[in-house]
């Protein structure tokens, strides 16, 4: 298994290196990043901690891609304070063009994870651009606000966050669906109210904005890496495993030409199909509003990348 991070030199992407590393998900790892002395300084750090493992890690340039197959994209413009994921989209854009033409040119066959913030436009932008145009190859990363929401409805019910599972679709911003029908603690199915409901929306729609107000100049790298490399065992193992990804819809819970996060079915070709789960009413209405949403940005890729797809790609 070849696993190639665009962006290693970032938070995120040295983050995903070091989890891909002690986890034993690659015999070769590639860290690819313009910031050169900050990628050698953890190539070498990276390097010296990993003498016990049998695992080939270099630094390399875009025809070193050739053969991966998986390719983690988090490179991103500079951190900055924002009000929504949102804003990053016109300088990520065409980060997110370069990255995915190289793919094309050296490794077209590669499963692709997109960590780039917002993910959902740029997730689709990946699509829109890739020579394959297969969608199961097109993974959007946005498997920490079900993280959050697991952890914020644990603290809530007084339980270990291990013990309480559930998922949250959408969009990966404030418009995110919290699946409160989705809520187990140890495997069975529990009922909240109104009251707790609130309680846990208002604390996830809080967590970027407490971030920010930290001005820490960093991203969520350790979560993230936490949930990139549950992606790529789930694609490695090719058992099928239930796991919330930004994909491009194709008439799945009535939606098309766009990317949210649904539940995936993952396997080798990345993801092997999109889980069609039971919506009540307001989580129906909760995954509608995040798509109309998302459509205005949607449009921004395709104008600004200048590709229109066809109503049966869509």
């Amino acid at each position: 298994m070849k696993i190639s991070i665009i962006g290693a030199a970032g938070t995120l992407g040295s983050c995903a290196a070091f989890n891909i590393i002690i986890h034993r998900m690659a015999s070769e790892l590639v860290l690819i990043d313009p910031w050169k002395n900050m990628l050698k300084a953890h190539y070498i750090d990276l390097k010296t901690a990993i003498t016990w493992q049998n695992i080939d890690v270099k630094m390399g340039e875009y025809p070193d891609l050739a053969d991966s197959d998986i390719v983690v994209i988090t490179a991103g413009a500079p951190a900055q304070k924002v009000a929504s994921r949102r804003e990053f989209l016109p300088a990520n854009l065409p980060l997110i063009r370069e990255n995915i033409e190289n793919i094309n040119r050296y490794c077209p066959e590669a499963v692709i994870i997109t960590a780039t913030n917002p993910v959902d436009p740029l997730n689709y932008a990946a699509y829109l651009l890739s020579s394959l145009r297969d969608r199961r190859k097109i993974i959007g990363y946005s498997l920490n606000d079900t993280f959050r929401f697991r952890a914020i409805s644990a603290e809530l019910l007084g339980v270990r966050p291990s013990r309480v599972q559930g998922m949250v679709i959408g969009e990966h911003d404030e418009s995110q669906v919290l699946l409160f029908s989705s809520l187990k603690q140890d495997g069975r199915p529990i009922m909240v109210d109104e009251a707790f409901k609130l309680a846990v929306r208002e604390k996830a729609a809080g967590v970027l904005a407490e971030l920010e107000s930290l001005q820490p100049k960093r991203a969520t790298g350790w979560t993230s890496a936490v949930g990139i490399v549950a992606i790529i065992r789930s694609i490695i193992n090719d058992v099928g495993e239930i796991i919330p990804c930004n994909s491009v819809l194709q008439g799945e819970y009535g939606l098309s030409g766009l990317s949210l996060t649904v539940p995936c079915v993952l396997g080798k070709h990345g993801i092997e199909r999109i889980d069609q789960v039971p919506l009540n009413e307001e989580e129906k209405a909760g995954l509608e509003r995040s798509a109309q949403i998302l459509r205005p940005y949607v449009q921004y890729v395709e104008e600004q990348l200048g590709i229109v797809p066809s109503p049966s790609a869509a």
